[in-house]
């Protein structure tokens, strides 16, 4: 089985990129052509909202037309954003949800092509089937949000984003944490640490592949060049134990480190920093008020989100890749190699991770 080849990826996304008038999607420097209106809000296309879904969790109550739907609104329409069209795997909960968010329910999941401004994946069960939904909105030059944690194949996520440098299409693809202010924050604090020695934190949950979310923080604060990953765990999907290790390549100044976190069911996430010059720390704990919450934990991602649907570009497709590839070396590491170290750019493009829900999505809707 070949080994991944990123680079060439890589240069194939800019080509791609530049074949369509769109280098700004592949370099992260220049904004998409495409003007949102002024006289109206963005109008929204929801998908997977049901079960285990962002939609029917936060999204729900930060953008709710003016009641409480999951829990409570922050009570004011802040976004410049309105659900108008929802589709679900399970009509019925698409329809309990629309009818909430003064919505109209498609029964297909592309019959939104033409009817919003931008569409955005809540659910986790349905991203391994996520690039093959998203793809008919990515070839109409639809900004797109992609719910985490992206995909469960190389292949796929290659396949994705491939489409999307072809279409110059904006898309989003990111995880709570990487908008949270310690991600910027620490980053920021990095240099008056001198040479990194180690990282260490915790994070609430019990999974690897959702609640775990410090993976996609870790590369946020510490750059995308990660050499090796372990998660060693009894369950990625329902743990009693999780330790999940990223050793960093570093560079001439830097020699390599090793950022490691376990499961906590205390703080939302804890994060120290030890380096020649002292330690620095983040630490967000449990918020028990759900307004607080959404505007310490959520809502700073639905206002990256709003100004990806504006045409803004977020991040390059390098970043999107590189971490779907970290996440899916350590769930290589836990499924097939008991834990041990794997070497990113080990993993064939062609494994596919194991689903949380197989046979989530029926394939017939495809034809």
């Amino acid at each position: 089985m070949p080994r991944n080849t990123f680079s060439t990826r890589r240069s194939f996304f800019e080509k791609a990129a530049l074949a369509a008038g769109a280098v700004g999607i592949s370099s992260g420097k220049a904004d998409a052509a495409a003007t949102p209106p002024k006289d109206r809000k963005l109008r929204i296309g929801a998908l997977a909202v049901g079960d285990f879904s962002f939609w029917g969790y936060s999204w729900c109550d930060l953008l709710s037309p003016g009641k409480a739907i999951y829990k409570d609104t922050l009570g004011t329409r802040i976004f410049n954003m309105e659900v108008t069209h929802v589709w679900d795997v399970d009509p019925v909960k698409a329809r309990s949800f629309a009818d909430n968010m003064g919505a109209e329910v498609v029964k297909r999941y592309d019959d939104m092509v033409g009817k919003v401004d931008a569409v955005a994946f809540g659910g986790y069960y349905e991203v391994p089937w996520q690039h093959r939904l998203a793809r008919p909105y990515i070839e109409a030059g639809i900004p797109t949000f992609l719910d985490r944690p992206f995909a469960f194949c190389l292949r796929d996520i290659d396949e994705l984003l491939n489409l999307v440098a072809k279409h110059g299409t904006p898309v989003m693809a990111t995880d709570v944490y990487e908008h949270l202010y310690d991600a910027s924050n620490l980053k920021g604090k990095l240099p008056n640490l001198g040479e990194i020695s180690c990282a260490h934190g915790t994070c609430w949950g019990t999974d690897y592949s959702a609640h775990f979310h410090i993976k996609f923080m870790v590369p946020k604060i510490f750059g995308y060049e990660v050499d090796r990953v372990s998660v060693l765990t009894d369950n990625p999907y329902q743990c009693s134990y999780l330790l999940g290790s990223w050793l960093f390549k570093g560079s001439k100044e830097q020699k390599p480190f090793l950022v490691s976190s376990t499961v906590n069911q205390g703080d939302l996430y804890s994060l120290t920093v030890a380096g020649a010059k002292g330690l620095e720390t983040a630490r967000m704990p449990w918020i028990e008020s759900w307004n607080r919450n959404l505007l310490g934990e959520h809502i700073s991602m639905m206002v990256d989100m709003q100004r990806t649907f504006e045409g803004h570009t977020y991040e390059p497709l390098d970043n999107i890749r590189k971490k779907t590839e970290i996440y899916l070396t350590g769930l290589y590491s836990a499924t097939e190699k008991n834990g041990a170290f794997v070497k990113v750019g080990e993993v064939p493009v062609n494994w596919q991770g194991p689903p949380p829900k197989k046979g989530w999505i029926d394939e017939k809707i495809f034809s």
